[in-house]
C-alpha cells in the first residue's frame, strides 16, 4: 500500500512540475509549484521523516506559496472590477474559526520541557545517552545534525547553494544584454539627429520661401 502511494505521488509530482513549466499563467505556474511542495511534504511523511514534511508543508507549500501569490497579485495590473467587498465578512469569520481551532488543539500540546512529552521518550533518549560515545562530540546538536543526520544536512546545503546559484543567474545581467540595450539606445540617439539636421533644413527652407515673397510683393508696389 504504501509503495503504491509512492509511485502515485511521485507521478503526481512529474505532474505538477510539468504544469508548472508549461503554464502561460504566472499564478497558475505558482499555484502548481505550491501544490508540489505540498506531495513532496506527503511523500517525506511517508518515509517516516515527519520533521521534514512538516517543514516542507511550512514553508514551502504555505508561507513561501503565500508570498509568490501576492508578489505576483502586487506587480499584476487587473483590468476586471475588484471583488465585492461584502466577501470579506464571509471570510473573515471563516479566518478566526481556523484560528481558534488552531488554538484550541494547541491546548492539548504537552508542556514545553516536559520530560514525559511523547517526543522525549522515543528515540531522543538514545541520542542524549549515547552521542558522544557515538560521534565523541559534546554539543549533541552538533552530532545529530554532522554525524547522524549528515546525508539531510549535506542535502539542505546543497538546496541552499543551488536556490543562490539560481538567484544569481536571474539577477546578474548577461553582457550581450547590455550591448544590446547599449545599441537600442544609441540607434535611437542617431535616428533623433538624423531627424534634427532634416527638421533644420525644412524650417530654412520656409524662411526663405517666406523672404522672396515678401520681397516680390515690395517690387510689384
Amino acid at each position: 500500500m504504501i509503495e503504491a502511494l509512492d509511485v502515485v505521488l511521485f507521478l503526481v509530482l512529474i505532474v505538477a512540475a510539468v504544469l508548472a513549466l508549461v503554464a502561460k499563467d504566472l499564478l497558475t505556474a505558482v499555484a502548481m509549484l505550491t501544490a508540489y511542495s505540498l506531495f513532496v511534504s506527503l511523500l517525506f511523511a511517508g518515509v517516516s521523516a515527519v520533521d521534514v514534511s512538516l517543514v516542507e508543508a511550512a514553508l514551502g507549500a504555505g508561507i513561501t506559496g503565500l508570498l509568490l501569490i501576492a508578489a505576483v497579485l502586487a506587480t499584476t495590473r487587473h483590468s476586471e472590477p475588484r471583488p465585492d467587498p461584502r466577501r470579506r465578512y464571509v471570510v473573515l469569520p471563516l479566518v478566526g474559526l481556523f484560528l481558534a481551532t488552531m488554538l484550541y488543539a494547541a491546548t492539548g500540546l504537552p508542556d514545553r520541557g516536559d520530560p514525559e512529552a511523547p517526543a522525549q521518550l522515543g528515540v531522543s533518549q538514545v541520542y542524549l545517552s549515547q552521542s558522544l560515545e557515538d560521534t565523541e562530540t559534546p554539543n549533541v546538536v552538533t552530532s545529530l545534525l554532522a554525524d547522524y543526520r549528515s546525508q539531510d544536512t549535506l542535502g539542505e546545503t546543497l538546496v541552499i547553494l543551488t536556490a543562490a546559484l539560481s538567484a544569481a543567474m536571474v539577477l546578474v545581467r548577461r553582457p550581450d544584454q547590455d550591448d544590446h540595450a547599449a545599441g537600442h539606445d544609441g540607434h535611437g540617439a542617431d535616428a533623433d539627429a538624423g531627424d534634427d539636421p532634416g527638421h533644420d533644413d525644412h524650417d530654412a527652407g520656409a524662411d526663405a520661401d517666406a523672404d522672396r515673397t515678401s520681397t516680390e510683393g515690395g517690387e510689384a508696389r
